[in-house]
């Protein structure tokens, strides 16, 4: 029965793909990330603030994805191996109340992606890693 299949396409796809979060926090917040290069589909941005705490290791927990307010302000796919080893980026916008998957994420691998924290940027600039 084609309803039948239909029904079941849409039941995978809705409970397969994450949630993209939907309540923005009123504070504007100026934060500073470094990228994160998982192999897996979860949040791949650090908050530079856990690498001023002594012994600091990435957790997963501490992660964040961030989302363009549009797509002028995209990182360009040439500019992930400058975040990687020399640069960070400094952000202006709001975080996500909720947590979740910004549509703008680009999975690398077919597994489902992991919610987490979104900020979602209107502002952003590359500065230099601290070290």
């Amino acid at each position: 029965n084609m309803k039948l299949i239909h029904f079941f396409i849409l039941f995978i796809l809705l409970f397969s793909c994450s949630q993209q979060p939907t309540k923005l926090s009123d504070n504007r917040e100026k934060i500073v990330v470094s990228y994160v290069n998982w192999a897996c589909n979860c949040a791949d941005f650090i908050e530079s603030k856990y690498y001023e705490k002594k012994n600091y290791e990435v957790k997963d927990e501490d992660c964040i994805f961030i989302e363009p307010a549009n797509d002028s302000l995209k990182i360009k796919p040439e500019d992930y191996e400058k975040l990687s080893f020399e640069k960070d980026l400094i952000l202006t916008g709001n975080f996500y109340l909720d947590k979740g998957v910004p549509k703008s994420y680009e999975p690398k691998t077919e597994s489902s992606t992991e919610e987490a924290r979104v900020f979602r940027y209107n502002k952003i600039e590359f500065t230099d890693k601290s070290k």
